[in-house]
């Protein structure tokens, strides 16, 4: 055994010297193949005849496609309501899929309610900047070691307060927003910051074309005094005016227990989502003040100029809209006003597009809509215009507004805009987030719960008479007004030449330097600029 075991190692030994020996030698050249024979004289070289390929198969099924299974039916989720003794009241969707819970606290009370442009919006924002028992900074951090989304909102209808994190997180977080709704300390020195920011941003604004034909189209529309005239934001003027008291007393008027609806949406049994707001909301007392309902707009006067151009010389698009007060959200002819919407411009085949951008290339797009609001918001159409074409494309948004008046639409042309509003119904809920949201839109314009559940039968009931009916109502050619925001010099002849009561004009006000002076901190000595950090409208 041991002489065959030696004999095996000799003869590894051996096999791996011949490897190496082999390993060292230099390799034999490579010799490459004799190149083919040249083609004797008089004769054509043929190219190689390639492989035919295969016949394509043509089976029954790229003949005739296949036919739709249809569209899906809606079906909104179950709502819960409550209300506690305070008269807050509570609405709750169970949202299995994600561990997490949305929470949206919502008032019914907005910017229509307030004494001065920009008090309700400023004082949504400070709102997150900090409370009597936490700072700004506190209240920063607590929020970001639970790991919770959040922000401010404040619109002409509503404020509110959104929220979300982990399931079991939620305890914490209601606990902080308790203590933000029922306690904001409005501190001074963050006014200052909050001040700062606003006042640069009304400055880049300033020139924005889409920032002035909006302004222009509130100034036009409501007359001075009216809660729908000036910006959300507020004016330079009002944004400077603004006092810690101004925002307390704000904030006392519309932040009431019977003003205020929680919606809460997520993976959080409806028990235990009733006890945080009943642990964190029922000691709230108070009454608030009734609420001011925005009245209608006067009308267009007899001989009055109705069309309104801010001039921005040597802009190479014109802003557009073809204007006028529109209606309540809650007017009786909202779901036919909707349909009728969508076909004119409310998606992206709708009249105005396929007119405006497919058929005369004036644009990129163009669309229309309603502003719904607790009173008349505006109802717009247009887009962007090339230049040249600015008085063209006006000419066609009132053409396709008459047809619409005057002719009824096709059955094909009807189904489509009646489909397309029922299929966005599903995004409402598809999230958490969303859902509380959704939930909050119904709280803040008083709707009821059932809205969205009952709104796919009310469609499928409108007709094309409907849709003539509600056009020739609500869009009155007559009442509309044209604010265009372009170069007056290219522009203002040919709008003059469309005989709608004559043109006037106002320059665009010069570009400002945004860079907003720095102010001292009181409390501090230090500089107080733009911190960039997100406000109202925006989570973090």
């Amino acid at each position: 055994m041991k002489m065959l075991a030696r004999r095996s190692q000799i003869g590894a030994l051996l096999g791996l010297a011949l490897f190496s020996l082999a390993a060292c030698q230099t390799p034999a050249p490579v010799v490459p193949p004799p190149p083919d024979p040249p083609p004797e004289p008089g004769t054509t070289q043929e190219a190689p005849k390639e492989a035919a390929a295969p016949p394509p198969e043509d089976p029954s099924f790229r003949k005739t496609p296949p036919q739709s299974g249809g569209d899906t039916p809606f079906i909104a989720p179950k709502i819960d309501e409550a209300r506690l003794p305070n008269g807050l009241r509570v609405l709750y969707v169970m949202r299995r899929e994600m561990p997490v819970v949305a929470v949206n606290i919502v008032v019914n009370r907005g910017a229509e309610q307030e004494s001065a442009p920009g008090l309700t919006s400023a004082m949504a924002s400070m709102m997150l900047s900090g409370t009597k028992q936490r700072s700004a900074i506190k209240l920063s951090e607590e929020l970001g070691a639970i790991g919770a989304r959040y922000g401010a909102w404040a619109d002409h209808d509503g404020v509110g307060l959104t929220a979300q994190a982990l399931r079991d997180k939620t305890p914490e977080l209601f606990t902080i927003l308790a203590d933000v709704v029922l306690n904001p300390a409005f501190d001074p020195a963050e006014l200052e910051r909050e001040r700062t920011r606003r006042l640069t941003a009304i400055l880049q604004q300033a020139d924005q074309p889409g920032v002035l034909l909006q302004n222009a189209i509130t100034e036009r529309l409501y007359p001075a005094g009216h809660a729908y005239r000036d910006p959300l934001i507020g004016t330079e003027a009002s944004v400077k005016a603004i006092k810690p008291a101004d925002l307390a007393r704000q904030h006392a008027a519309l932040f009431r227990p019977e003003h205020t609806t929680v919606t809460i949406a997520g993976d959080i049994d409806k028990a235990a989502a009733l006890a945080l707001v009943e642990k964190s909301f029922a000691a709230w007392k108070g009454q608030g003040t009734p609420a001011k309902t925005p009245k209608d707009p006067p009308a267009v006067g007899k001989g009055e100029k109705r069309v309104f151009l801010v001039d921005r010389p040597g802009a190479t698009q014109s802003y557009v809209a073809v204007t006028l007060a529109g209606v309540p959200r809650k007017n009786p002819d909202f779901d036919a006003l909707m349909v009728m919407n969508t076909l004119l411009g409310g998606q992206f085949t709708s009249r105005l597009n396929l007119n405006l951008r497919e058929k005369h290339a004036y644009t990129y797009g163009a669309r229309s809509g309603f502003d719904m609001r607790h009173g008349p918001g505006p109802f717009t159409a247009g887009g962007a215009i090339m230049t040249p074409a600015t008085a063209p494309a006006v000419k066609e948004i009132f053409a396709e507004i008459e047809r619409l008046r005057k002719e009824l639409v096709s059955a094909e042309d009807l189904a489509d805009a009646k489909a397309n509003l029922v299929r966005q119904l599903p995004a409402r809920f598809e999230t958490a987030g969303e859902t509380a949201g959704t939930l909050a839109s119904l709280a803040v314009q008083g709707l009821a719960l059932d809205e969205l559940a009952t709104r796919p039968s009310r469609i499928s009931k409108i007709s094309a008479e409907d849709v003539k009916r509600v056009a020739e109502k609500y869009l009155r050619p007559d009442q509309m007004r044209v604010i265009v925001v372009g170069d007056a010099a290219v522009v203002e002849k040919e709008l003059a030449a469309l005989d709608l009561g004559g043109v006037e004009v106002r320059k665009a006000p010069a570009k400002k330097d945004a860079k907003a002076e720095p102010k001292k901190d009181a409390a501090k000595g230090a500089p107080v600029g733009p911190t960039g950090r997100p406000r109202v409208n925006l989570g973090r």
